[in-house]
């Protein structure tokens, strides 16, 4: 087993992860029309909707625990559905100057309609309501799509907003810009880790030189990559899934505790 990061939490990852998964229980829910709710030790404070092709739906939750705040994002559980969502041109960020942007991320994150507020508002005006006083640490996390919404909305919460301390842990995340808007995030984002299956294709994209033969957008990871093992080259739904990245670091703890 490789060392893990000194400061990367182990235990926080598993839950982060777990949480994650929770957006997916809440998609399906609202698809169903079914009741959703998260387990009993957390409550929910806001739902982030998106506006996507049209029709508005769940992309993850704000909750809190005790005096820890959490912002969850969902994104898509397979390669082929990550494909089909994903533009690959770049855009200018619209809330950080001079750095180019996934067109799909940022639209996402940042567009609403008359009826739902975009969920980068939900959030902010949120947090406006918070003092940093008032809690522990803020989580920002997500997994596939929702850890790149993840790093736009860590990197908008800490150049925009007080809550400077937020932490970000994501699951198999592609790459979201450019490399100043990589040189950006890693100056003001204190706290990042990229926890990545080595066996997943989603964050090899999209690839650095894109498209790979005219090479008009240029893409960089931010900071700091987790690797970890499972599956294999052939089956690119076990090696994406949420539930793989859980259980392959729960069998880390385990491996942990059994070395102590």
């Amino acid at each position: 087993m490789k060392r893990l990061p000194k400061l990367f939490d182990l235990d926080k990852a598993i839950e982060l992860a777990t949480l994650s998964n929770e957006t997916y229980a809440q998609y399906k829910a609202w698809k169903d029309k079914e009741a959703w709710s998260l387990p009993a030790e957390y409550e929910l404070e806001v739902v982030l909707d998106a506006v996507y092709e049209n029709d508005n739906m769940p992309l993850g939750f704000i909750c809190k625990k005790g005096t820890e705040l959490y912002v969850v994002w969902r994104g898509t559980q397979d390669l082929e559905e990550w494909i089909e969502d994903a533009k690959y041109k770049q855009v200018p960020c619209s809330f950080i100057k001079d750095v180019d942007v996934e067109l799909g991320f940022e639209q996402m994150y940042t567009t609403g309609d008359a009826n739902v507020a975009s969920p980068q508002k939900k959030v902010l005006d949120y947090l406006a309501t918070v003092n940093p006083s008032d809690y522990t640490n803020l989580w920002v996390t997500g997994h596939s799509l929702g850890a790149a919404i993840a790093v736009l909305n860590i990197v908008d919460i800490a150049a925009n907003t007080e809550h400077k301390s937020a932490i970000l842990y994501s699951f198999a995340g592609p790459r979201v810009g450019d490399h100043n808007f990589a040189s950006e995030y890693n100056s003001i984002v204190n706290h990042s880790y990229r926890v990545i299956n080595t066996h997943d294709e989603v964050p090899k994209l999209p690839p650095q030189d894109c498209p790979p033969i005219l090479h008009t957008y240029h893409y960089e990871h931010v900071k700091h990559t987790v690797p970890i093992t499972f599956g294999n080259f052939w089956n690119l739904a076990e090696d994406h899934s949420i539930q793989g990245y859980i259980k392959q670091l729960e069998a880390i703890k385990k491996e942990t505790l059994v070395s102590a």
